[in-house]
């Protein structure tokens, strides 16, 4: 038990970091996928596919979604953040956003670019558990993975450094 509790102690921030990680993933994605799911209706290929438009839209609005939900667990809960009042907190989130804004940016650029690496790669989806694996869904997933640790790094060295 003092093992566990050693390993918790030591990497408590990063645990709690992948753990809100997860559940911010998964709400904005969540978010993601209804707003293709609707929008197909409106922006699709003509054989029911989401257009790049709609693959921009979609990754909008899961950025915006994420971008909330991992402001308040990481001040909260992950970097246990101090700082109080709305000037600083207003402070952090604009450096936190700032962070977000330039990750948004690498995630669409890399999305779109996995999309179109695997589809002329010939990729085939297939169903798995009901759900029609693409490679849009294995753009999120790849893209989602670099993009939450870049934020770690950048939450961590400029948003919620801690003052010695």
């Amino acid at each position: 038990m003092e093992k566990i509790r050693a390993l918790w102690n030591k990497y408590k921030e990063i645990i709690l970091y992948l753990f809100f990680g997860v559940i911010t993933t998964v709400v904005s994605l969540g978010a993601c996928f209804a707003t293709l799911k609707i929008g197909v209706v409106f922006l699709n290929d003509g054989a029911g596919n989401p257009t790049p438009l709609l693959d921009v839209i979609g990754s909008s609005v899961q950025w915006v979604v994420g971008v909330l939900v991992a402001f308040i667990t990481n001040k909260l809960w992950v970097f246990t953040d101090s700082e109080k009042g709305f000037k600083n907190t207003a402070k952090q989130l604009g450096k936190f956003t700032a962070g977000r804004i330039f990750t948004y940016f690498l995630e669409v650029v890399a999305n779109l670019a996995v999309i179109a690496l695997f589809d002329g790669l010939g990729y085939r989806s297939f169903t798995f558990i009901g759900i029609s694996v693409t490679s849009r869904v294995w753009a999120k997933a790849i893209t989602s993975v670099i993009v939450v640790v870049t934020n770690y790094i950048l939450s961590k060295l400029l948003v919620f450094k801690k003052n010695k």
